[in-house]
């Protein structure tokens, strides 16, 4: 009776885990420790990569201006272009810092794969642009198809020591835009004057002469 009921508590301690272990009575139970030594010829899952870049970069609690993020690679080429949608009012002062994050945290992501990749530090981008060339752009939600009013793109080759524009250059750049603007919408308002005025002229000479 002891020894049954013993069989019934092991076989329901069993039944409540997840995953068990059985181990033989003169073994030793053991957990292996985690492998962080750097290999070569790891097979990066880039499926696996565009999942948890996504979950990341269209996080709105970490990111409050991002909107959606596209990943595109070319394997053979060794080319990555990273595209991430963002909402059209993001400050001019925070461009610069998505692009960084843009960069640094799709490096990292794909370091969690193979650890011989550097990940990115306050003055690296990481070691994974040394392999792989790189596109990017920071896409205004409203405008994605006018690659003319994008708030940043740049292409970089691989192993190439990249710097982004500094925050001011960038903020002169955005005002430039925004002034060129406003000119051409200035522009079209005079013209559409212009023409609502040489329209009414037309129908008053067309007037007088009925009138004749």
């Amino acid at each position: 009776m002891r020894k049954l009921f013993l069989l019934i508590a092991c076989m329901m301690f069993l039944s409540g885990c997840t995953q068990s272990n059985i181990v033989q009575p003169d073994s030793e139970t053991k957990i292996a420790d985690p492998d962080f030594e750097k290999r070569d010829g790891i097979e990066i899952d880039w499926t696996q990569v565009s999942t948890d870049a996504e979950e990341n970069f269209e996080d709105q609690n970490l990111f409050p201006y991002a909107r959606d993020f596209h990943f595109y690679l070319e394997p053979n080429k060794k080319e990555i272009m990273l595209m991430w949608v963002v909402a059209d009012d993001l400050p001019a002062d925070e461009i610069l810092m998505y692009a960084e994050d843009l960069i640094k945290g799709f490096n990292d992501t794909v370091a969690t794969q193979d650890f011989s990749i550097e990940r990115s530090t306050k003055d690296s981008y990481g070691g994974l642009w040394k392999n792989y060339s790189l596109s990017f752009s920071i896409v205004p939600e409203s405008s994605q198809d006018d690659e003319e009013s994008w708030f940043m793109s740049a292409s970089f080759g691989a192993g190439v020591e990249f710097v982004l524009p500094d925050a001011k250059e960038l903020q002169n750049r955005v005002n430039a835009a925004e002034d060129s603007g406003g000119i051409v919408e200035e522009q079209e308002e005079d013209e559409a004057e212009d023409a609502e005025a040489a329209d009414d002229a037309g129908q008053a000479e067309d007037g007088e002469a009925a009138a004749e």
